[in-house]
């Protein structure tokens, strides 16, 4: 197993080297912040460009890793990236072909049937993230429900033959096993980041998954937001901290 850092010694990361690095960047709480709901999140264009103008730097070695779809995540940054894996890498974007890994969709409809009758019964308060081939459970607007969501997904997980991943106050049921680290490992293995060495950066749990493939593969991780055990190597406080550090491989 890969050493786990205390983040209180995590020391800020170099600045980025736009002709050696590959980036692998989360969306939600590394580059925007969280909303109370997933479509009230908003990119400033002064983000979507800084991204373009990177992506054009790094001849296109820059990819959203994110447990959004890819037309969620195009919705919020406005295609301001080509490569892009969704749904924690059940479905990758390069160029302009779309693969899924999974396209039944059957058990995830009928789950969330479930998941809408305890809803309706006052058993959960939480907002349902329709993804298609997964969907997310938001207790963000009622956390006192965190321990009944996450019940709840587990039973209902378990009913369906899901796979069930938490992040910072919501629980996605997917199709499939499928996390970040297998997003990135794809990614890498061709053109425009064949070659390169990976940066990955993000927030949340889900983001370790492609801390520790980025680790394998010799590069390293930048976790952001509070300190805690996490296989990254550097930290970053916030999305303005993420922005700034960005930039920095434009000057480069």
């Amino acid at each position: 197993m890969l050493q786990q850092h205390q983040t209180t010694t995590l020391a800020p990361p170099l600045p980025l080297d736009v002709r050696r690095d590959a980036l692998f960047l989360d969306l939600d709480g590394t580059l925007v912040e969280f909303a109370a709901h997933p479509e009230q999140v908003v990119a400033s264009e002064e983000l979507r460009l800084l991204l373009t103008r990177l992506s054009h730097q790094m001849s296109g070695a820059v990819a959203l890793v994110t447990g959004r779809t890819i037309a969620s995540a195009d919705a919020v940054l406005d295609g301001a990236l080509v490569h892009i894996a969704g749904i924690h890498g059940i479905e990758r974007r390069a160029g302009s072909t779309i693969e899924r890994s999974e396209d039944d969709s059957a058990r995830v409809r009928t789950a969330i049937d479930d998941a809408r009758a305890l809803i309706a019964a006052g058993a959960l308060q939480v907002d349902v993230e329709d993804k298609g081939l997964a969907f997310a459970l938001h207790y963000r607007r009622a956390p006192a429900f965190a321990d009944a969501t996450r019940r709840a997904a587990a039973e209902i997980a378990q009913r369906h033959g899901l796979s069930t991943l938490e992040g910072k106050m919501v629980i996605e049921l997917t199709l499939g096993q499928r996390t970040k680290a297998d997003a990135v490992i794809d990614f890498m293995a061709v053109p425009p980041f064949a070659g390169r060495i990976p940066i990955a950066v993000g927030d949340d749990n889900t983001d370790e998954d492609a801390f520790r493939a980025v680790a394998r593969l010799g590069g390293k991780s930048i976790l952001v937001g509070a300190p805690r055990e996490t296989a990254a190597c550097f930290r970053l406080p916030d999305t303005a901290a993420v922005f700034a550090w960005l930039q920095t491989g434009l000057a480069s």
